[in-house]
């Protein structure tokens, strides 16, 4: 059941963006991932968003498990593309010259090679109801693989529409010696 807010709602904006962009694997399927977030350090979980009618979607409450992939800025137009290509048509990561591994904990999921950082995680709960537009998932982490640094990373940034970005700028502080 959705329920509507007790005041009118604003019209929505993208003034909170960037967001980092993920790639999401499902299967042998992906897609780009933008809206996620961390809601939970112990237990590991994620909470992501997927618009309805997506074959990503399908996939999900299908086989309840997905592998969210930190990808280099180098591979921007790869990720980005896997939005504009529909997995019903086939399997995208020949497509897009993808390799795919085995996980370690997925049933189902393949992991795209080349990750900076992956995350393999299984469906806890689905929240229903929320949304007109999303289905929201509350994804549980089974498995991590990478260690590349925050620092070392140049992430693939979603600013809205199709404007992408990444940091130009790093900075690491160290605390006075008092």
């Amino acid at each position: 059941m959705f329920l509507a807010p007790a005041q009118p709602s604003a019209p929505f904006d993208a003034n909170f963006f960037p967001q980092q962009v993920l790639l999401l694997s499902v299967g042998e399927n992906m897609m780009p991932m933008g809206y996620w977030t961390v809601i939970s350090k112990e237990p590991f979980r994620f909470l992501i968003c997927m618009q309805l009618g997506n074959y990503t979607l399908e996939l999900l409450r299908q086989h309840r498990e997905a592998a969210l992939h930190c990808m280099p800025w180098s591979e921007r137009e790869r990720v980005i593309k896997a939005g504009h290509l529909s997995g019903r048509d086939g399997p995208k990561a020949p497509r897009l010259g993808f390799n795919l591994i085995p996980a370690a904990k997925l049933a189902h999921t393949q992991l795209v090679e080349g990750a900076h950082v992956t995350y393999e995680t299984v469906v806890f709960q689905e929240l229903e109801g929320l949304s007109h537009e999303f289905a929201l998932f509350v994804l549980d982490v089974v498995a991590t693989h990478g260690k590349i640094s925050p620092l070392r990373r140049s992430p693939i940034l979603f600013l809205s529409q199709k404007d992408f970005a990444t940091l130009g700028e790093k900075y690491h502080y160290r605390p006075p010696a008092w």
